[in-house]
């Protein structure tokens, strides 16, 4: 009888434990879905207005700015409004979801975003041009749908890239001067010297490293505008004021390619137009 009685404890002690896995399989499982289909569907701008089917009537939203963090209340119909203005703003764009874990009732998840900017975006006049958003948050799932998350977003990124395209799209480094960014012959783009100018039209002039980091920014927006990558460039030319600064350069520039590198040379010439320690000439290739 006790051997019985032993028995039927075990067997219920592995009863509950596998209906309690089962439990927390099955609420995984449920969390995960329901913030996959909400980012794919919704946050993708497919159908914002479908927010209603993934989120709770009233969802509490984390912002996770560094420098000023707030809560908010979001409700499936202003999270439609909110995707919506990405929409104005930058047209159907392109939505990754780059991973994806689930434990339990919350969900990480990364995303990258990438789309022309169409219209007024933070103080940023629409230039055309892509820019990519990357964006993280946890997401806490009950009933089968969101009711609160913490969102970071790479604003700083995003900035950035935004004045880069205003820099481009304006031509104010070439402001007054006889010649354009570049120049496409048959297949051939012919991207005219690019020095390290801001977006503010002032020379970047923090230390060389930077300003050799805003002439490669500056070059791969003239390629960007003209849809072509830094893996697209076949030849460059380089002018340094010093070749003390050849290392330093090379650093710089070996962050913007792979393992393939276009053909270069490099001279040293006396000065440089305002007074810039490095300018970079280059050709790209629309078949390369």
């Amino acid at each position: 009888m006790k051997n019985y009685t032993i028995a039927l404890l075990f067997l219920l002690v592995i009863s509950v434990s596998s209906n309690a896995q089962n439990t927390t399989m099955n609420t995984t499982q449920l969390a995960e879905n329901t913030v996959r289909n909400f980012l794919e569907i919704v946050r993708s701008g497919k159908s914002p207005e479908r927010a209603s089917e993934f989120m709770a009537d009233s969802v509490k939203a984390h912002q996770l700015n560094a420098e000023h963090p707030e809560t908010i209340t979001r409700t499936p119909e202003n999270y439609t409004q909110h995707v919506n203005e990405f929409l104005q703003g930058y047209g159907h764009y392109q939505f990754e979801v780059t991973e994806l874990i689930a434990s339990n009732d919350k969900v990480y998840a990364r995303w990258k975003q990438t789309g022309n900017q169409t219209g007024d975006v933070d103080g940023f006049k629409p230039t055309g041009l892509p820019v990519t958003e990357i964006g993280s948050a946890v997401y806490r799932v009950a009933g089968g749908k969101i009711v609160e998350y913490w969102v970071q977003i790479d604003r700083k990124g995003t900035e950035i890239q935004q004045q880069n395209n205003s820099s481009v799209k304006s031509g104010s480094s070439k402001a007054g001067l006889p010649f354009p960014d570049a120049y496409i012959s048959g297949d051939v783009l012919y991207i005219s010297g690019q020095i390290g100018i801001d977006h503010t039209g002032e020379l970047v002039n923090t230390g060389f490293e930077a300003e050799a980091t805003q002439v490669m920014e500056n070059l791969g927006n003239v390629l960007r505008k003209n849809r072509l990558h830094y893996k697209d460039l076949v030849n460059v030319t380089i002018y340094l004021t010093s070749m003390d600064n050849y290392a330093a350069l090379n650093k710089v520039y070996s962050n913007y390619f792979g393992k393939k590198f276009p053909a270069r040379v490099c001279i040293a010439v006396k000065e440089l137009p305002r007074q810039a320690h490095v300018e970079i000439a280059a050709v790209a290739d629309f078949n390369n």
